[in-house]
């Protein structure tokens, strides 16, 4: 599925002014696996590092059949993390973590870039992610001084 959705992209390049790259498409899954996991997924980084698993961004130390491996051997499905929406109201892992911007708003991005809608600059207009609030302030002041 990776590898139609990258030739699609290449081949919709028609100009040389464009440069695209990519991942290998087992290390894109991987990294979404990764990206979008939660603390089940402790004891599957433990068995692949175990399984010889170091040095996976080289790609000649890149070894996805013993990531694969690991998944299994310890009952976590892949494509529970790689394939699935989340929820809106579902708790994340990375909810705990806060940048200043409120989840409504990613929410309301989410929406919004699912309408093939682009959100202006905040230079532009206050799209109300959340960070004036916390700062005191425009969001992309240079300086306290701009504040």
């Amino acid at each position: 599925m990776i590898e139609h959705k990258q030739k699609l992209l290449m081949d919709s390049v028609k100009t040389k002014k464009i440069k695209v790259s990519y991942h290998d498409p087992n290390v894109s899954q991987l990294e979404v696996i990764l990206a979008k996991g939660d603390r089940r997924l402790c004891k599957v980084i433990y068995e692949a590092w175990r399984k010889g698993c170091k040095f996976d961004s080289w790609d000649e130390h890149f070894k996805f059949d013993r990531w694969m491996e690991a998944f299994a051997d310890c009952g976590v499905d892949p494509a529970f993390y790689a394939n699935r929406r989340f929820e809106y109201d579902e708790i994340l892992p990375w909810d705990h973590l806060d940048y200043y911007i409120s989840k409504e708003f990613f929410i309301r991005e989410n929406k919004t870039a699912r309408q093939s809608v682009t959100t202006p600059h905040c230079r532009l207009k206050c799209s109300a992610c959340g960070v004036s609030k916390e700062i005191g302030g425009p969001c992309f002041a240079k300086n306290k001084n701009d504040i």
